[in-house]
């Protein structure tokens, strides 16, 4: 099953995502919980942010730093997983700007997730952040970030068994 969970910068989708994956493994056992990160440690601020999360994490969640290679991850654990990608924005963003993939190879990235998240039997959480609510930007490279961003979120709603947006900290479901 794949959850998308999207929302503004500091609109509490990380912690809603975070209490959704626990509904799956409550009283579970064998279930474990997965954290994918796909942050970079690009400086010291980005060093200590990390650090912080992994601390207030580690004694339930198993975090791997994954910025670009996800379908590698996925295709490794089994049904035993409740999995959080948390942020498909930063993926988005290190895979077009460090790996220059353009938009068909990103697509394709996006439906092996399913794929794999179907033929593994996995939870998979997918969280993102709603970046084109504002005043449009003439910014080539920001304008071409967000037309990619948007054609991936529509995949992911299209495919998704449940779509989230989170708004001022209040999950609204939209889908499943």
């Amino acid at each position: 099953m794949v959850t998308f969970i999207s929302g503004g910068a500091r609109s509490g989708k990380s912690s809603f995502a975070e209490k959704y994956a626990l509904q799956f493994i409550h009283g579970l056992n064998e279930k474990s919980l997965l954290y994918l990160a796909t942050a970079e440690r690009t400086d010291l601020e980005m060093e200590q942010r990390i650090a912080r999360h992994i601390r207030e994490r580690e004694s339930i969640w198993h975090t791997i730093e994954a910025p670009l290679h996800i379908t590698n991850v996925l295709q490794n654990v089994n049904g035993q997983e409740v999995i959080l990608l948390d942020c498909l924005t930063i993926w988005l963003n290190n895979m077009m700007y460090k790996e220059k993939a353009d938009l068909p190879l990103m697509m394709s990235e996006v439906s092996n997730w399913f794929r794999l998240s179907e033929k593994n039997q996995l939870e998979l959480i997918i969280v993102s952040n709603d970046v084109n609510e504002g005043i449009p930007n003439d910014n080539l490279f920001v304008h071409q970030y967000i037309y990619n961003l948007e054609k991936v979120h529509n995949l992911i709603t299209s495919k998704a068994d449940s779509v989230y947006q989170v708004v001022a900290g209040i999950p609204i479901k939209w889908k499943g």
